[in-house]
């Protein structure tokens, strides 16, 4: 991603974001791509090359807490009513008027609540790995306890990333601890996710044992060494407390009094809806990305890709073709 067309903006609440921008060529969309954690922008880099190409347009910020975007380590900045908002300021800023979002991880959460707060800014939604989800006006533990009775296992890395106790162990004991930082960096990207997952990511204490004891993993061989290491340097050059808050934010329950104001009738989605599906992710699974949006997405393009959780480079190329094949149905 040429850095020459990155740029900086000053949303309508006082952030600073940082984003990739490329004009669209006559007659092609402009598609709006949001990472999740702990990434940034440089996490489309492949699909923003192919899509590039084939003249479509990009907006690909660095999201809030992330890269060279504000880090705000107040938790109340991180609703998605305020994250989706910051969106529409950077597309207003850039003049687009035919857009696709496109989300992966907590991206996808944004995708969803553009979808809900500004449906008419979007002509089509994408979701990969991760489906849409509905606003839910379920408290934290409620939700965690219904996804326990459907699916059977916890989700505990992310009660410890909700909580202040994660955010000291993580941001202090990881970001300025080489080695520690390896440890956590490994168990995000682990060669071997799809059975080390299951075991130090749900279970509750599992992930905080893993950092505390130092454990390491052989990195992901699809993304490259240089991928890594640029990776690594932003998120230890920063620290992971701002970052943190995207889990902080539901854990305190944060969001509850936004979604109790969005009637149903605005969960559904009846514009093409693309959903990506991760066939060896053993954490956000594939059942667990089709139920919700089979309900709600009534105009639905589903495709399988084998891999894990990080599709953008395990599928990279598969990914960016049935993208834009998708998007050329538009």
């Amino acid at each position: 991603m040429n850095s020459s067309n990155y740029k900086d903006i000053t949303t309508t609440r006082g952030l600073n974001y940082h984003y990739y921008f490329s004009p669209a060529t006559e007659g092609k969309s402009t598609v709006v791509l949001v990472h999740g954690f702990p990434s940034t922008s440089f996490d489309w880099h492949n699909q923003v090359t192919y899509l590039q190409e084939r003249g479509y347009g990009l907006i690909v910020p660095d999201m809030i807490g992330y890269g060279g975007t504000a880090k705000p380590v107040d938790p109340t900045q991180y609703t998605f009513k305020l994250i989706v908002k910051d969106i529409v300021d950077i597309i207003d800023a850039e003049g687009v008027k035919r857009c696709v979002a496109i989300g992966h991880d907590w991206g996808s959460i944004v995708v969803a609540r553009l979808a809900t707060f500004y449906p008419d800014r979007f002509i089509a939604f994408g979701f990969l790995a991760v489906g849409y989800s509905p606003p839910s006006i379920q408290t934290y533990q409620q939700f965690m306890d219904k996804l326990k009775q459907m699916f059977h296992r916890d989700i505990g890395y992310q009660v410890l990333f909700g909580q202040v106790e994660g955010t000291t162990l993580c941001d202090k004991n990881v970001c300025f601890d080489s080695l520690t930082f390896d440890s956590f960096y490994s168990l995000v990207h682990p060669i071997n996710a799809e059975t080390l997952w299951p075991e130090y990511l749900c279970p509750p204490g599992a992930t905080k044992k893993w950092v505390e004891e130092n454990k390491q993993a052989v990195l992901d061989p699809h993304i490259p060494p240089e991928d890594h290491a640029y990776r690594k340097d932003i998120l230890q050059k920063w620290g992971l407390a701002a970052p943190m808050c995207w889990y902080r934010v539901q854990f305190l329950n944060l969001e509850l009094e936004d979604n109790k104001q969005i009637p149903e009738s605005s969960y559904v989605i009846d514009k093409p809806v693309f959903l990506g599906l991760a066939e060896k992710d053993t954490v956000t699974t594939p059942a667990l990305a089709k139920i919700p949006t089979e309900k709600w997405c009534k105009n639905l393009t589903t495709r399988s890709f084998d891999g894990g959780h990080w599709l953008m480079w395990e599928n990279k190329d598969k990914l960016s073709t049935e993208i834009a094949t998708w998007l050329e149905t538009l």
